[in-house]
Order: C-alpha cells, then structure tokens, then sequence
C-alpha cells in the first residue's frame, strides 16, 4: 500500500512538472530577425515553421525568398502564393521574418455597425492603456469587403523589399468572413519591426488572404492582447551576417 502510494505521488509530480513545462508563454513576442533586415533584402533565414510553431500559435511573417505571406492562427502555420489561395505549410519551410505570440486577450470590443479600416485603428488606438506597449490585434466577423496582396517568390541576387513590393499581386473579396491577424507596435520598434499597425488576413472558408491591404468590417470583434516581454533571434546565414541594413519603410505598414 505504501508502494503504491510513493509510486503514485511520484507519477503526479512527475506529470505536474511537465504541465509547467509545456506551459505557454503569452503576453510575449517572440520574433525571428528584423524587418531592416527584410527591408534591404535579407530573404534566408534560419528558422523552420516547426519551431517558430513552438514560439506562438498567433502572428505573422513570410517564408524564405518571400515566397509568400504568412499568417500564424490557432497554431497552424498558412502561406498565400501569388494566386492568393492559403496552404498549410509545411513544417520544414524557413522563414527569414516572423513574429509570433500565444494570443491572449485583455480586452473586447464589439462591432454592431459597419467599419472601414481606419475606423477600426481608431477604435484600437481609444481602447489601449498605453502607445509604450505592444498588441496582439485580432479581428473577426463579417466584412463586406476585404483587399490583400502577396508577393512573387524571389531568387538571387535578391532586390530590396521595395522592388519586390512593385511586383506585388491583389486580391479582393466581396462578404466574407474571416480574421484579421497582426499587431500594434511602439514608435520605438522602428526598424526592428513594423511601427503602428500590421495586418494580415485570413478567410474563415481558408480560401483567400493575404497582407491587409483594406477592408469594410459589417460586423464582429475586437481582440486586444497587452504584450509586455519582446524576444528576438537573429538569423546566422551569410546573407544576414554580410548585409548592411537601411531604414524600414512605410510600404510595409497597414496606417
């Protein structure tokens, strides 16, 4: 009886320590390279999907040689291509750029009237404690209407972000319901990530997204999640070690 009894209580601490082990981290960023780097052409890093999934399970980013956007939602990782269609991908693809948090909300604001996507950073703007934090910013329901873009996949020697962006291809749908994946970020992360607001989108149906370009919310939700721990890692490749790096440009912000 007694054995049995040690060999219980040492089954249950052995369970309780690996509960609190695999315990996830919220109201953290944890970010792999800077957007300076992506900026100036810095299009390999090190980091696969089945690692950074181990970081977040909310956010965004792109894949090596910005062979798409990437959004990051509920822990799966998707890539939108030029046909603008999302595909699951796969767990060996690398990113040179993402940044990613297990999403948690601190506030809620509720949509019952039909807003454009300025309307809705001005909501956001209103409901935050302070422009000295970072966001998580989640929003979901039905829009009216939603404009993205993706960019080609690129290949060496690699052009600047904003060569690639004049090559970028749009998409737009009519009444769909969806998700707006991003984050509002402090002036002071300028050139390590994008200031102000960054947005991706993902439709509910997982048949359109992209980077956020525009949109009509008719109806839904505001999440807020306050984000008070920033972790970055830099990527070891050459094309990153060898680089020098500008000053991030305004193309890549949702203002």
């Amino acid at each position: 009886m007694k054995n049995q009894f040690v060999k219980t209580f040492v089954l249950f601490f052995i369970i309780s320590i690996l509960a609190i082990s695999q315990k996830k981290e919220t109201n953290i960023l944890y970010q792999h390279s800077v957007i300076n780097a992506l900026s100036a052409g810095v299009y390999e890093g090190d980091l696969s999907v089945d690692k950074l999934k181990q970081f977040g399970d909310f956010g965004l980013g792109t894949f090596n040689n910005i062979d798409g956007e990437m959004i990051v939602l509920d822990g799966k990782v998707y890539q939108i291509k030029t046909d603008g269609i999302p595909v699951e991908a796969a767990d060996n693809l690398i990113t040179p750029f993402a940044a990613v948090t297990f999403f948690k909300s601190d506030t809620t604001l509720e949509i019952k009237n039909p807003q454009t996507l300025q309307q809705i950073k001005e909501k956001i703007d209103a409901a935050v404690p302070s422009e000295n934090y970072l966001y998580a910013i989640k929003v979901f329901g039905e829009f009216k209407r939603v404009k993205t873009r993706s960019v080609p996949k690129q290949q060496k020697p690699f052009p600047d972000l904003a060569s690639v962006i004049k090559d970028q291809v749009t998409f737009e749908k009519e009444t769909v319901s969806g998700t707006v994946i991003g984050f509002k970020l402090p002036e002071f992360i300028d050139g390590v990530n994008v200031k102000n607001f960054h947005f991706h989108f993902l439709s509910k149906d997982k048949n359109f997204g992209g980077h956020l370009l525009d949109l009509v919310l008719d109806k839904g939700k505001i999440e807020i999640g306050i984000i008070k721990e920033f972790r970055c890692q830099l990527p070891s490749t050459e094309n990153f070690t060898k680089t020098k790096f500008g000053k991030e440009e305004s193309y890549l912000q949702n203002k």
